[in-house]
């Protein structure tokens, strides 16, 4: 057995990559090699400490018991050294703020507003991801992420942003092409039958869910349908006119205020499950994650009393629109 003393520090990397991935090809990618040289890597490695740190199936690999101990460990080792070469070099990561965020979330409701956490905070750097996973603390670089749930997620802080309130929504064009003149106060949810009904494969249930609580499921039975693969698409073909989308309210408030769109229902749904400020609790104590979050929850509260006062009919002052 070759002596520990002579392990490799990118032998150690790529290992860490394996795990964090769960694939031998995206690590090799990562790390610019081969599959096969990431595979020789880690036996070379398992070789070493005569046990195994992956099991391996398929294209796939999981960390065995053994292995997830020592990947910690080896994260936290390279966290240590990565930090202490930027405090060396005066590169204190102490300032940037990496966020992960829903892709429709990102673009229908935080990007409009993000300008104006970057006016009051001119210091911290920004690094936004968007994905539709959820990451492992542990195992990512991101200070917090915004989910959606029902707010059940052990071992994290998390905080209300506010929840989902869905309501059916087309152009302006379209509802009058198809329904005239008929005042928005007379339209039915059986008057859906007359559109096309935009359906997302990332929330594959709200139209369900809207036509069962407003009482006119059959109306899925009696309409045309289209599919598409994302709910930032059905919203997008919204406003291109080419059916209804069902839609958070929160998402399309400026396109309705706006009347680029129509919510001609008074029927809205409000979901048990929203959307979350999610963090591991350790990471409250930074300045950077602090900030962000009072600033994110002020929007979110008002972003709730505009929808609110909307639901009651109570019209909102341009100047406090999103």
């Amino acid at each position: 057995m070759r002596l520990l003393s002579q392990v490799n520090l990118n032998s150690l990397k790529i290992v860490e990559s394996a795990a964090r991935h769960r694939n031998f090809t995206r690590a090799g990618e990562e790390q610019f090699i081969t599959a096969s040289a990431v595979s020789q890597r880690v036996k070379s490695l398992e070789d070493q400490l005569r046990f195994k740190i992956f099991q391996r199936g398929g294209n796939a690999v999981s960390l065995t018991p053994e292995g997830e101990t020592y990947v910690a460990r080896v994260r936290e080792a390279l966290e240590r050294i990565v930090a202490a070469s930027m405090e060396a070099t005066g590169q204190s990561q102490a300032h940037v703020l990496k966020i992960c965020v829903l892709p429709t979330f990102a673009a229908r409701w935080l990007f409009p507003r993000l300008a104006t956490f970057q006016r009051q905070y001119r210091d911290i750097e920004m690094r936004v991801s968007t994905s539709y996973a959820t990451h492992e603390f542990s195992a990512s670089e991101y200070d917090l992420e915004i989910r959606y749930g029902d707010g059940d997620f052990p071992g994290l802080n998390c905080e209300l942003l506010f929840k989902e309130d869905l309501t059916p929504v087309c152009s302006r064009k379209l509802f009058h092409e198809v329904l005239g003149d008929k005042p928005m106060s007379k339209v039915t949810p059986e008057d859906l039958k007359h559109f096309t009904l935009l359906h997302s494969d990332t929330c594959t249930q709200n139209w369900q869910s809207w036509l069962g609580f407003a009482g006119a499921s059959f109306v899925l039975g009696e309409t045309r349908s289209i599919y598409l693969d994302s709910c930032m698409m059905s919203y997008e073909a919204a406003n291109a006119g080419m059916g209804f989308a069902v839609a958070n309210r929160a998402y399309m408030a400026s396109d309705i205020r706006a009347e680029r769109l129509v919510a001609p229902f008074a029927v809205h749904h409000p979901n048990t499950a929203g959307w979350y400020f999610v963090s591991p609790i350790k990471a409250l104590g930074a300045r950077k994650v602090e900030l962000f979050k009072q600033w994110i929850m002020a929007e979110a509260a008002l972003t709730q009393r505009q929808l609110d006062l909307e639901i009651e009919g109570i019209p909102v002052k341009r100047a406090a629109m999103a």
